[in-house]
């Protein structure tokens, strides 16, 4: 399967609680046996179990691509170990970046995949190329139908995106532009427009929150590039 529902204690918002990559996710603490083995199945790559300063919400604190996860400068060492840890153990060469802003919610200011990168135009210029040079990847400053949350109105993988239903047709010529790939509108449990928020999504498959209705999961699976 190539998309799956769940709930993380009967929340919708999984990418408020996980980060995910083509290499890697990582994922808050205290999920149960059963959910992560759902989230192995769907996404193809393994899981680190963390939290980031403290807070469950992993989703909201990091962002990174195949080449590099972007963490709080904030993160504790005891978190920073866990995450280099299990990327060591399971032979994952791929840095760990904690990043000195004012801002702190990369998951939710950072939207990318490997080829390129969309920030927050809430970063400065120089913050913005320091960003893309960790990824490794062109970045560009901007917002998603007027948030500057891009990573939380929107997703993005190798493969396709999805973003928030109100993204005009320029923005989204410039997002396929930018990320080289297809990207459509489109909304998640039950029309959320934030799908950023609602789903975990790689080039392997995506989880989507417990809420999402049919059409909307149809919807997803070909802005993700799941149907032919």
């Amino acid at each position: 399967m190539h998309i799956e529902k769940l709930d993380f204690e009967n929340s919708p918002y999984l990418g408020v609680y996980g980060t995910a990559t083509d290499r890697v996710v990582l994922i808050r603490e205290g999920l149960g046996e059963k959910k992560l083995e759902v989230l192995r199945d769907v996404l193809k790559v393994p899981l680190i179990e963390t939290s980031v300063m403290k807070s469950r919400i992993v989703g909201i604190f990091a962002a990174g691509n195949s080449n590099a996860i972007i963490v709080p400068w904030y993160i504790w060492d005891e978190e920073l170990d866990v995450i280099n840890n299990g990327l060591r153990e399971h032979g994952i060469d791929m840095e760990v970046v904690p990043f000195k802003s004012r801002l702190t919610a990369f998951g939710n200011l950072i939207l990318t995949n490997d080829r390129a990168a969309l920030v927050s135009s809430k970063f400065t210029r120089e913050e913005a190329k320091k960003l893309g040079d960790i990824l490794g990847v062109e970045v560009e400053r901007g917002m998603i139908a007027d948030y500057h949350s891009v990573g939380s109105a929107g997703v993005v993988t190798n493969r396709g995106g999805l973003v928030h239903p109100e993204t005009t047709d320029d923005e989204l010529e410039w997002l396929r532009d930018l990320f080289k790939v297809d990207i459509r509108v489109g909304t998640a449990n039950m029309g959320v427009p934030f799908v950023g928020s609602c789903m975990l999504a790689n080039s392997h498959g995506v989880v989507v929150g417990h809420l999402t209705t049919g059409p909307e999961i149809v919807k997803i699976e070909e802005a993700l590039g799941f149907l032919d």
